[in-house]
């Protein structure tokens, strides 16, 4: 019996990388080329709450951009660290910065949906670009993808930034966003289907055509969203706009949580409410992914010290697929070489996440994020 099961999973794991090669390769490229038509004046917004240790580097960046028309607007969110004083020197040395000061967080409101509301209602940009203060931006950054939006007649232009992390854990579980995505997400479907459950954003980069956003009722109809780059991407192709997840990753990099505990919290936050607070999805797919990618390195030891050679090497196959899955979806994504060899230990890694978000929700513990606390 245990042959058989091995056998069934080396032969998934076989298709399984089969299509992960085919399915990104419908993951779009920035564009080349524009339209031909004039560039439209660009409103670039970044909310920051407590961003002292990043907030220097994502402005000089964005303030360089190599773009004929476009503002930058920074709103410190209610910030308890340097994060406003490191702002006001900003201004002296780049005259085109604009800061905000955000109001108290009304009730009801998500805190980043507040401070992009704001930011919204003071932009006079055609596109809005909502950029966390966490990223770093190429100076072709802006004309690249604006372009893109414009070729591709999107209304939403997002993207999963060039993973950046100074610690083992991020690295073991940052990148799964990627691979996760190229794994389930039949890619292109995001733009050819009109069924808003094929898509996916990241909050990171969510680049909208300002009618599009108007539409849908911009951050104000999604106040309470603790996943509103999802909920918005998938309002606003219900709305009849296209949504273009294009790969961003020479464009745009992301140290999304610089401590292990940042990990932590903020997939608590995130996993089990992306999934719709479905527990029988959220079981479905740990055991999936405990059968296809954690199982196999488990069998293979035991099978090797008995000399069960057939067990040993349908393990080994199952697990080298998985590991090349990966590989071919890091080299895509500019994750450092080496990591794709703990994959099962990032899948490990992200089953104890899910399992935490899960319980703080169905415990009703709610979520602590950025000196905030959120319900379950």
């Amino acid at each position: 019996m245990i042959i058989v099961l091995a056998a069934i999973l080396a032969g998934v794991s076989i298709l399984l990388t089969l299509w992960v090669a085919w399915n990104l390769r419908g993951w779009p490229r920035p564009a080349v080329q524009g339209t031909g038509e004039p560039l439209p004046h660009v409103s670039v917004l970044v909310p920051a709450r407590n961003e002292q240790a990043n907030i220097t580097r994502c402005l000089e960046s964005l303030l360089r951009q190599e773009y004929p028309s476009y503002e930058v607007i920074c709103l410190d969110d209610q910030s308890e660290d340097a994060t406003p004083t490191i702002l006001q020197e900003l201004t002296l040395r780049f005259p085109k910065l604009r800061i905000l000061h955000g109001s108290p967080l009304p009730e009801g409101w998500v805190g980043k949906c507040y401070a992009c509301h704001q930011l919204a209602e003071a932009a006079q940009g055609e596109w809005l670009l909502f950029t966390d203060a966490d990223t770093v931006h190429s100076p072709l950054m802006l004309s690249s993808l604006v372009r893109t939006g414009m070729v591709r007649k999107a209304g939403l232009v997002t993207g999963f930034p060039r993973i950046i992390s100074s610690h083992a854990f991020g690295w073991l579980v940052l990148p799964m966003l990627h691979f996760v995505i190229a794994l389930h997400l039949p890619l292109r479907l995001v733009e050819r289907s009109s069924d808003p459950r094929f898509v996916a954003a990241h909050g990171a980069y969510m680049l909208y055509r300002r009618k599009a956003y108007e539409l849908i009722g911009g951050h104000a109809a999604h106040r309470s969203s603790l996943i509103e780059d999802m909920d918005m991407a998938r309002t606003v192709k219900a709305a009849g706009s296209k949504v273009s997840l294009i790969d961003v990753t020479g464009l745009v990099g992301c140290e999304m949580y610089d401590t292990p505990s940042g990990v932590w919290q903020g997939f608590a936050k995130n996993m089990f409410t992306g999934l719709g607070r479905s527990s029988v999805l959220l079981f479905a797919l740990l055991l999936f992914y405990l059968l296809i990618y954690v199982s196999p390195l488990l069998l293979l030891p035991g099978a090797l010290y008995k000399g069960h050679i057939m067990l040993a090497a349908l393990s080994a196959v199952a697990l080298t697929a998985g590991v090349l899955q990966k590989l071919i979806v890091d080299r895509r994504f500019g994750v450092p070489m080496g990591w794709c060899l703990l994959l099962p230990v990032s899948f490990i890694s992200i089953i104890a996440l899910a399992l935490r978000s899960w319980y703080l929700s169905v415990r009703k513990l709610g979520y602590h994020w950025k000196g905030r606390r959120y319900s379950s």
